[in-house]
Formats: structure tokens, sequence, C-alpha cells
């Protein structure tokens, strides 16, 4: 077949997904009511964090809205413990559940939601911090009786990890224009409308973007609010930050391939034929497409002259080397769906408990 050909075909569906998500990236419509005032459970798990609990736990009593209950669950063998206890003569709301052993994430996060008492479920990481007003702008989601999960942005700075936030923060603000985002990526502060949250998979090692898609599915939307400004700590090794996005992607891979039946499926509306193709065509098809559009594209330049090829292989290494920039990120992206694809087709199911990385 025609080199140019095959190009185009393989461009076709990078031009319709590109262009679905440039039009819908545009400021979300709000209905936000700051009168509105439900109570909230903080749900954080920690293991192993005395470097960073009680910063988080400085960060959460400084909110301005309002916590019912910060809800620890741990099962540290540090000295964790230790400073959350002395934290829990500051605040009441402060309440300690020590496990005997690990238990993963999902399991974990399956307990909490049945004792927590909040009528809003917020989960959030020890290692990220967030704005005074984080909570305050999270929850006037809510107000939206048709919103069942919401979640906010995480920033970073500098590096590659600046521009990977600003690419997904982009899908996620076009995803819930669109209906819903399923991904939370901004896992520092996720909320959950607690009447409508349910148990995910005692495996899953992408929990919140498993109760995100549940939510959806009993016609509850989900959304990101680019107010709600959190930061969370960056591995400086790539080794590390690489392993963490792998499994992270590995995950959410997962739970589309588990959920392949709303897919296309009008029953659902614009999250089945459109939020759900976005998202497997980026971690799924989009990687493999990548591939071909690399070797055909190198074949097409080899044709015209050969020198071609060595100045797009010099651009590609360039970018490797650099890192830091929207070609890298857009590399980093595909490389972490073809690994995460692949973990989720030759490993199977995992049991839920993640290696501490970092």
């Amino acid at each position: 077949m025609d080199p140019t050909l095959l190009l185009v075909l393989i461009a076709i569906p990078y031009a319709f997904f590109g262009a679905v998500i440039l039009l819908n990236a545009r400021n979300l419509k709000s209905n936000k009511d700051y009168g509105y005032k439900p109570t909230v459970t903080v749900y954080l798990p920690t293991f192993n964090e005395e470097k960073h609990i009680a910063g988080k736990l400085d960060n959460l009593l400084a909110q301005t809205y309002p916590i019912k209950e910060i809800l620890i669950f741990d099962c540290s063998s540090d000295h964790t413990v230790q400073i959350i206890e002395e934290y829990q003569k500051l605040s009441a709301s402060i309440k300690l559940i020590k496990q005997s052993q690990r238990i993963g994430m999902a399991r974990t996060l399956n307990v909490a939601l049945k004792v927590a008492g909040g009528d809003i479920f917020v989960k959030t990481d020890c290692d990220s911090v967030s704005e005074p007003s984080a909570l305050q702008e999270l929850v006037a989601n809510f107000t939206d009786e048709r919103i069942g999960g919401a979640t906010g942005i995480c920033v970073a700075d500098k590096g590659t990890e600046k521009y990977f936030r600003k690419f997904m923060t982009a899908i996620q603000v076009a995803e819930s224009n669109i209906d819903s985002t399923l991904i939370a990526h901004s896992a520092s502060l996720v909320a959950f409308r607690a009447s409508v949250a349910e148990p995910v998979k005692e495996n899953s090692v992408a929990d919140d973007t498993e109760e995100f898609l549940l939510i959806r599915k009993k016609g509850y939307r989900t959304v990101i609010d680019p107010n709600v400004i959190s930061r969370e700590e960056v591995p400086s090794n790539n080794m590390v930050r690489r392993a963490q996005k792998n499994r992270r992607s590995q995950g959410i891979v997962k739970v589309l391939m588990d959920n392949f039946q709303m897919l296309m499926n009008p029953k659902y509306n614009n999250y089945g034929t459109l939020v759900l193709p976005i998202e497997w065509f980026i971690l799924i098809f989009s990687p493999i497409l990548l591939i071909a559009l690399v070797g055909v594209l190198g074949y097409a330049l080899y044709l015209v002259h050969p020198f071609l090829v060595v100045a797009m292989a010099v651009i590609i290494v360039a970018a490797l080397i650099q890192r830091s920039n929207v070609l890298w990120t857009i590399i980093e992206t595909e490389m972490s769906g073809l690994v995460g694809l692949a973990r989720s087709i030759f490993r199977g199911n995992s049991d839920g408990i993640w290696e501490k990385l970092r």
C-alpha cells in the first residue's frame, strides 16, 4: 500500500480525537453554591509516612471548609502512628484506624466507605498538599444533584511532570464538558457522593478511576474542577516516576477492559460514545498505532531522501534526552499505555497491594 495513504489512515483517529478534545477543552460551566454545606469525611491511607504526615494534617486542618472526620487507616512500622496520636490531641476530628497488615488500597477504600459518616467522601494522599480553599471548591460541585464524583487538578512547576499535568487536565476538562471524566488524575483530592459510592474490586490498582466509572454507570456525572488545586511529591528519580506511571496505567487499562460493554453503548450517552473511546484510544489503540506511524513515516521519508530518516531519529532522540518538552510528554503517555496494556494481558490479576516506590 502507498505509504502516504497509510499515513493518512493512521492520522485520521488522531485528528478526530484531537479535534474533539480541543473543541471541548474550555472553561467548565458550574452551578456551585457555596451555601451548600454537606458534612465531609476525609479518608487518608498511610503507610510509613513519617516524612509527610505532619504537613498533611496541618494542611487538612487549615482547610476553610469544616471537616466532620479525618479517617486515617494505617499499618506503618515507622513513627507515623506516634505523630498522628499527637495530632489527635489537637483535633477530635482525627480518627486513627490501625491495621495489622497491608490489605491494599482498594480493600482499605471499601472499608472506609462503610464506616464514613459524611455526606461527601473525600480521598486524599499523604504526600500531597492543597490550597486552603480546595476542599470548599471541591464540595461546592455537589450542589448539582447530578454530580456523583469530583476531582481537582494537581500542578507541577517544572520538568516533564509540568507538561504531563497540563496535557491530562485538558483531556479531563474536555471529558467533563462532553459528559464525565473517567480518570481522577489528581488522586491528591478526589470526592464521591457517599450515597452513590460503592465498593470497588478488591484487587484494583486504580480504585478512584473505578469508583468514578461505577458512579457514572449509576447515571451520575463525574467532573474535574480546575479551581481545586493540589501539589504532590514528584519523584526525582525517573525510574521511580516511570514505575508509578506504568502501575497507574495498568490499573486504568484493567478498568477499561473489565467494562468493555460500556464502550460505544448509547445507554451511557456521550460517556459511552465519546469519553470512553477517547480513553481507549489514548491508552490502548494509540500506542500501537504510534509504532506503526513511526515505521510508515520513516519509510516514507526514506523514499524521499535517507537523510530525512536520520533527521527524524535525531528529533526523537533529542526529545528522549531532554524529556522536559511536549513531544516527550506524548511519547511517555504512549509508553505508559503500552506497558499497561502488556501487563494487563500477560500478568493477569494482581493482589491489589502496591509496593512503596518513593
